[in-house]
């Protein structure tokens, strides 16, 4: 399940790279570049071990876990709530504040000495790695529930797999409060810690891979009729090359796509008028097609 929140991830991360121009949309990129950060550090990508070593061998991969996954859902908050449509956005100054706390109870573990992979669990009998750990969750909780909050009442279609993902998040969270808290208690890993740990595996990355599913789900939705648009500046350069009276066509894929299509559309249809270009009976029926969506003002191709 751990790959398959990464991969995820890293999906998500790739249909939002368009969203770093929009100041609405830019917080799911960055929510979806640290949640790359933060899976890759558990060892889904690079040996952990060999991660940590680069790093000084001091379980640095710890700590870069913890921020990378309190900012990310951070900003999916963030994200969430630009979907939702709410003007509110987070003070980046507390997020500073998380980050500044979880780090400062981290560098207070007295021993960094350890596996990566079982560091933080091996190191639970000190007040410092608790206390870490619960700053980090009860973040991660807060920041999931209040993503729940902004998406109810009025829950639909993909909102589902939101609320459902956050969902887990917080019952994982829970989970994973216990675990520590009986570790710290009784000072040595138990029966029932490792259980909750399960627990909490088996809650939190199948909750990662529905919100990222959810959001990769309205990314597709927003960007289909912007490849739709672009499919057909395609295929009507590709009609309008077959005149060469003056020189080969220009092929526009920047800018708003549908208008792109439109100056393709007109710059071929003058061509015919003009007599320097014939089309098939196919070809012209899909130019009217494309005279109709145009005359619409309908940014889809269907």
């Amino acid at each position: 399940m751990i790959p398959a929140a990464f991969w995820a991830a890293v999906g998500l991360l790739l249909l939002r790279v368009d969203a770093l121009a929009s100041a609405q949309r830019r917080p799911a990129f960055f929510a979806a570049a640290l949640a790359v950060v933060g899976i890759a550090t558990v060892g889904v990508v690079w040996p952990v071990d060999r991660v940590d070593e680069l790093l000084g061998d001091v379980n640095a991969v710890d700590l870069i876990q913890v921020l990378a996954a309190t900012a990310a859902f951070w900003f999916l908050r963030d994200a969430t709530r630009a979907h939702a449509g709410s003007a509110a956005r987070s003070r980046l100054p507390f997020l500073v504040a998380v980050l500044a706390v979880e780090t400062v109870t981290f560098v207070a573990i007295p021993d960094h000495v350890g596996e990566p992979t079982t560091y933080i669990h091996e190191h639970l009998q000190y007040p410092a790695t608790w206390l870490h750990i619960v700053v980090y969750m009860v973040a991660m909780g807060w920041f999931a529930l209040d993503s729940i909050r902004a998406l109810t009442p009025g829950v639909r279609g993909a909102d589902v797999l939101f609320v459902v993902g956050f969902a887990l998040v917080v019952l994982a969270v829970v989970a994973e409060l216990v675990d520590v808290t009986a570790v710290f208690v009784a000072g040595e890993q138990t029966t029932f810690s490792r259980t909750m740990l399960v627990v909490f595996n088996g809650l939190f990355y199948p909750g990662l891979v529905a919100i990222s599913v959810a959001h990769g789900w309205r990314t597709v939705r927003r960007l289909a009729p912007v490849l739709r648009w672009r499919a057909v500046s395609v295929r009507l350069f590709l009609i309008s090359a077959r005149d060469r009276s003056a020189g080969g066509p220009a092929l526009r894929l920047t800018g708003n796509a549908e208008v792109a299509a439109a100056q393709q559309y007109i710059e071929l249809r003058d061509k015919i008028v003009a007599g320097r270009l014939e089309v098939t009976e196919d070809e012209e029926r899909f130019l009217r097609r494309v005279d109709e969506r145009l005359a619409d003002g309908v940014s889809a191709w269907v």
